[in-house]
């Protein structure tokens, strides 16, 4: 019980940390495609796109517990891009946060969201079936031999 909740918290603190990096980032979005970096060569619209997609739609994702372990990925994925793609010639401390977040959402992609998540609920009521704990005996039918 306690590691399901160290998973809660940590899945909503990291998505709600996330999207304090992401929004500002939507509303200024005319001013981020005109400076944002391409580190993957897809243009600069697209990368921005890419990295606002991550850290906007995936952190509500994985703050819902919506497909947990694709947004964490994701979002580990872009960390990593940010630490040693777009941070390649910086030092080492301005590569610190990303790499803190892509190894919580190492975590995370390794763990899944937890118990108290839509993908928790969906698993549950869809692919479970209730086995019963003491199976009922099988009544004869009527006028079979005992």
């Amino acid at each position: 019980m306690l590691a399901e909740n160290g998973i809660f918290l940590l899945r909503i603190s990291v998505s709600a940390l996330m999207l304090s990096h992401g929004i500002p980032r939507v509303l200024e979005y005319e001013a981020l495609v005109q400076s944002f970096p391409d580190p993957l060569n897809v243009g600069t619209e697209t990368s921005a796109q890419l990295i606002l997609m991550a850290e906007v739609g995936c952190s509500i994702l994985l703050l819902l517990g919506l497909f947990g372990r694709f947004a964490s990925a994701a979002l580990f994925i872009a960390m990593m891009l940010a630490a040693f793609v777009h941070h390649f010639d910086a030092p080492w401390a301005t590569r610190e946060l990303p790499l803190l977040y892509a190894a919580v959402y190492a975590c995370l992609t390794l763990t899944g969201p937890g118990s108290t998540s839509i993908d928790a609920w969906f698993n549950k009521t869809v692919f479970e079936k209730e086995d019963p704990a003491s199976p009922t005996p099988r009544r004869a039918d009527p006028g079979a031999p005992t």
